[in-house]
């Protein structure tokens, strides 16, 4: 708890301090740790109690054998070596005791540890296999043939993964206090040729993020398929699959390390190749104003960079890695509308090849999409083109609306 409390108030400092909230914090920390001290009191005062009672009782024997030892030495019945001998004899077989207490003691611990750390080691991959049908050569003929990524009728719950010898569960319901967990997505059923490109917008929870993970394999979908080049992506390796992807996600991370590693991160990739993928997002102007520009070292989280500049070098990261699928799940919300547009124009211009999904929040972000896709509740409510949204979604309508003005000719709307 103490721990919680101090990582709470170093990392949400600005929010404690805007909002005045330092002596709340202070009177917090300060119960928990009074807390954490009365606990550690008597936890201390138990653990102390065996060693010095022992030693009591063992004090008190070896006194009652001297005294009684010295009464039948008076009386002539035995020696005085014979007592010195005893306690000699006694104080080696009692060390040797004690040490192999300690012994035993660490062995335990040290035994316990290792079971901790071999359940890490161990654990196997949270992943389904490959089922009988799945297996099988999956019918795509209802699909053109140049389809590249397809939702076939995809549902996803989290309870999905692998049981027992890793058999497939996912039919099987999981309860949480007695309940069981409703499906995050429903029925997700849509197709992408290669190079083309779909955008996502929906509320906060909408499952937007999700469907980026399942492409992933992050998770497992519960019912129905997802194919990349005709292949179910189980049939894939994981880092195969992976390889295929270039992700920036909202509140990704930036490395305590210089601006070219963050970029090429371990892979071997030139400077003039980052150099090139940072001016395509938008990062190169930034960059030549730091000192010693590529070789400017970013803080732990990149403290030391804005929100802007932060998602600019992680969209140069997913860039520099050549994706044949570059994913931006909400990547350009701390960038100014035309510093997005343009980076986005770029990236069609740049990057036709890439088959590009766009999480966003802004219609003026997917607009340009050749497909956008609207979620609401785990579904796709509104599938199809800027115009035909506009024309078919009254939810795409409300948000285009409220977000660019319901008249744009003349009425003050913002384009």
């Amino acid at each position: 708890d103490i721990v919680r409390i101090m990582r709470e108030n170093i990392t949400g400092i600005r929010v404690v301090k805007s909002l005045s909230k330092e002596i709340y914090e202070i009177r917090r920390f300060d119960k928990s740790n009074k807390q954490m001290s009365s606990d550690d009191l008597k936890a201390g005062i138990i653990m102390s109690l065996p060693g010095p009672i022992m030693t009591l009782f063992l004090n008190v024997g070896l006194t009652l054998v001297v005294v009684i030892g010295a009464k039948r030495v008076n009386a002539g019945i035995i020696e005085p070596g014979v007592i010195l001998a005893f306690l000699t004899y006694f104080n080696m077989i009692l060390m040797g005791v004690m040490g192999l207490n300690r012994v035993f003691m660490m062995m335990s611990k040290a035994n316990a540890s290792a079971k901790r750390i071999e359940a890490v080691v161990e654990a196997k991959e949270e992943l389904l296999v490959l089922d009988e049908k799945e297996a099988a050569q999956p019918d795509l003929s209802r699909f053109e043939e140049d389809d590249y990524i397809i939702f076939d009728h995809v549902d996803f719950s989290y309870e999905a993964g692998i049981g027992e010898g890793g058999e497939n569960r996912v039919n099987e319901k999981a309860s949480f206090a007695g309940m069981e967990r409703e499906k995050c997505l429903y029925d997700i059923h849509f197709s992408m040729k290669k190079g083309q490109s779909l955008g996502i917008i929906g509320a906060t929870g909408a499952g937007k993020t999700t469907i980026i993970n399942l492409l992933m394999r992050f998770y497992d979908v519960s019912d129905g398929a997802i194919y990349i080049n005709g292949k179910n992506v189980k049939e894939y390796e994981l880092e195969e699959l992976r390889a295929m992807f270039g992700v920036v996600y909202q509140n990704d991370v930036i490395f305590a390390d210089t601006i070219y590693e963050n970029i090429s991160f371990g892979r071997d990739i030139s400077l003039e190749e980052v150099q090139k993928v940072a001016e395509h997002a938008g990062a190169a102007k930034f960059i030549a104003e730091k000192e010693n520009a590529y070789e400017y070292k970013a803080a732990i989280k990149g403290a030391n960079l804005s929100g802007g500049q932060k998602q600019r070098l992680l969209i140069a990261r997913a860039l520099a890695g050549k994706p044949e699928i570059l994913l931006l799940d909400d990547s350009s919300s701390a960038l100014d509308y035309k510093t997005d547009a343009a980076i986005r124009k770029t990236i069609r211009e740049q990057y036709a090849e890439t088959t590009t999904i766009l999480v966003a929040q802004r219609v003026s972000s997917v607009m340009q999409m050749k497909q956008i896709a609207v979620m609401e509740e785990g579904e796709i409510i509104g599938l199809g083109t800027h115009e035909e949204l506009l024309a078919t979604c009254s939810v795409y309508k409300e948000i285009y609306d409220s977000q660019m003005g319901s008249d744009l000719e003349g009425k003050g709307g913002v384009q």
